[in-house]
C-alpha cells in the first residue's frame, strides 16, 4: 500500500457507550450519534457497542458507522439497567438492578473483545470512565492499541465513593489520553491526575437556528410568553425550582405566562403532584419525551429557556449542559445555575443569566426580569446565539479527528 494511499484510508475506532439512540427518534444520549455522524463525515470508520434494550430497533446508519448491541440480562424484557432516566438514578429507583451491573460489564468485555478480534480497530473511544473507560483500558491492554476516554459529567460528580474513585483513578492513568466537557468535569475527576484535553460536546447549529414557530401555533392564535424546560426528570435537572419559582411571580406575570416541561424520566409524577400543590397546573403542561428531530421548533416558540440544574443528594451534577446551546443556537434568552460546567459555556448577564442553584426565589426574580425586559431578552438571546456558533459539530469532530489521528 502506498504512503498517500495508507494517509487517505478511513481510521476505525471502536466506541464504547453505557447509552446511544435506541431508534432513529430516540433522544438518549443523542449528542453521541451527533458527534459519531460528525466524525463520519470527517472519514472515520466507527463500530459502536452499546447496551441492548427492550427499545433498540434496526435502524439505518450513515456510511461509515455499524452500530452494536451487547446483551447483558434474560428475558430481554429485565434489561432495565440502561436508558430511561440513566444508569445512576435507575439503579436508585430499583435497587434489584445491582444485580445485573455485573453481567453488563462481562457482556460489554466479551462482546467488545468480539469486535475487536473480527474488526480489529486502531483505537478504542470510550464514552463515560466507568465502566466503559475501564473496560476500554483492559482491551487496549490485552489487544495492545491506544484508549482514549472521554468524561460526560455524571461519571466525574456522581461516582466518588473510595472504591469508584481508585478504579477512575486507575482508568485515566492507563489510558493513552482522555477528554473532558468542561475544566469542572475534569477537576471532578482529579486535579493530580494527567490532564485531559478540554473537548465539549457540540450542537448541529443549522438544525436548532431553524426551528419554527408556525408549527406549534396557529397565526391568528393568542400567543402567551412560554418558559420551557426541555431535559430528563430527575433531581439533579431542578425542575422542582423551576416549578417553585414559577409559583413565585406575581399573579399578573403568571396569567401571562405558561410553563412547558419537555422530556420524561422518575420524576414526572412526583412533578405534576407539585405544580398541582402550588396551584399552577393549569399553567404548566408536561410535554413528555418528544423526538429530537421536533426540539428546534419548541425552542424557537419559547421567550425564555430555563436550565436550574442542581447538585442532587448523590453528589451528580451538570457536566457541562449541552441543552443550553441548543436553546442559545434557537435564538432564545437562557436562565441556568452556577452548577458544575455550566458557567463555562453561560457569562452571568453576556450571553444568560445565571443564578444559585436551589433558589426559586433568586429564579423567579431573574424570569420576571426578564419577562418585563424585552430589550435585554433579545441582548441576551443574539450573544447567545453567536457563543453557540463555536461548539457546531462540524468545529467539535475536527478537535475529536485531529485527537485519534495522534
Amino acid at each position: 500500500m502506498s504512503a498517500q494511499s495508507a494517509k487517505d484510508k478511513p481510521i476505525k475506532v471502536l466506541w464504547l457507550t453505557s447509552s446511544y439512540p435506541r431508534s432513529k427518534d430516540d433522544s438518549a444520549s443523542v449528542f453521541l450519534r451527533y458527534l459519531a455522524e460528525a466524525l463520519a463525515n470527517q472519514k472515520v470508520s466507527l463500530h459502536i457497542l452499546s447496551p441492548d434494550h427492550p427499545e433498540v430497533q434496526s435502524t439505518a446508519q450513515p456510511d461509515g458507522i455499524v452500530c452494536h448491541h451487547f446483551r447483558y440480562f434474560w428475558p430481554r424484557k429485565l434489561q432495565m439497567l440502561a436508558y430511561g432516566s440513566g444508569i445512576l438514578p435507575n439503579l436508585r429507583a430499583t435497587p434489584w438492578l445491582l444485580f445485573q451491573v455485573p453481567f453488563f460489564i462481562l457482556s460489554m468485555f466479551v462482546a467488545a473483545a468480539w469486535i475487536m478480534v473480527v474488526q480489529r480497530p486502531s483505537l478504542i473511544h470510550a464514552h463515560w470512565i466507568f465502566p466503559q473507560g475501564t473496560v476500554a483500558v483492559l482491551l487496549g491492554k490485552l489487544f495492545r492499541i491506544p484508549v482514549l476516554v472521554t468524561a460526560h459529567g455524571g461519571d466525574a460528580f456522581a461516582l466518588r465513593g473510595s472504591f469508584l474513585g481508585a478504579i477512575k483513578r486507575w482508568t485515566i492513568k492507563h489510558c493513552a489520553a482522555w477528554t473532558s466537557n468542561t475544566n469542572a468535569t475534569a477537576d471532578a475527576v482529579g486535579p493530580d491526575l494527567p490532564k485531559p484535553h478540554i473537548i465539549p460536546m457540540g450542537i448541529d447549529y443549522r438544525k436548532f437556528a431553524s426551528g419554527n414557530t408556525k408549527n406549534l401555533f396557529r397565526s391568528n392564535e393568542p400567543r402567551k410568553f412560554i418558559l420551557l424546560f426541555v431535559g430528563r426528570l430527575v433531581e439533579k435537572k431542578g425542575t422542582a425550582s423551576l416549578l417553585l419559582a414559577f409559583a413565585k411571580l406575581s399573579e399578573e406575570l403568571r396569567n401571562q405566562s405558561e410553563c412547558w416541561v419537555v422530556g420524561d424520566g422518575a420524576e414526572r409524577s412526583r412533578l405534576e403532584i407539585l405544580t398541582k400543590n402550588l396551584q399552577i397546573a393549569d399553567k404548566v403542561i408536561f410535554h413528555g419525551k418528544l423526538p429530537n428531530r421536533n426540539l428546534p421548533d419548541y425552542y424557537a416558540a419559547a421567550d425564555l429557556f430555563i436550565a436550574p440544574s442542581i447538585t442532587d443528594s448523590k453528589g451528580d451534577t451538570e457536566g457541562q449542559g449541552v441543552i443550553l446551546l441548543e436553546g442559545m443556537a434557537s435564538g432564545t434568552a437562557v436562565i441556568s445555575t452556577f452548577t458544575g460546567g455550566i458557567s463555562e459555556i453561560i457569562e452571568h448577564k453576556k450571553n444568560g443569566y445565571l443564578v444559585e442553584p436551589n433558589n426559586p426565589q433568586q429564579l423567579a426574580d431573574s424570569i420576571a426580569e426578564l419577562i418585563l425586559d424585552e430589550r435585554l431578552r433579545q441582548r441576551l438571546a443574539e450573544t447567545g446565539r453567536l457563543a453557540a456558533q463555536t461548539y457546531d459539530w462540524q468545529l467539535i469532530s475536527e478537535k475529536f479527528e485531529n485527537l485519534y489521528g495522534q
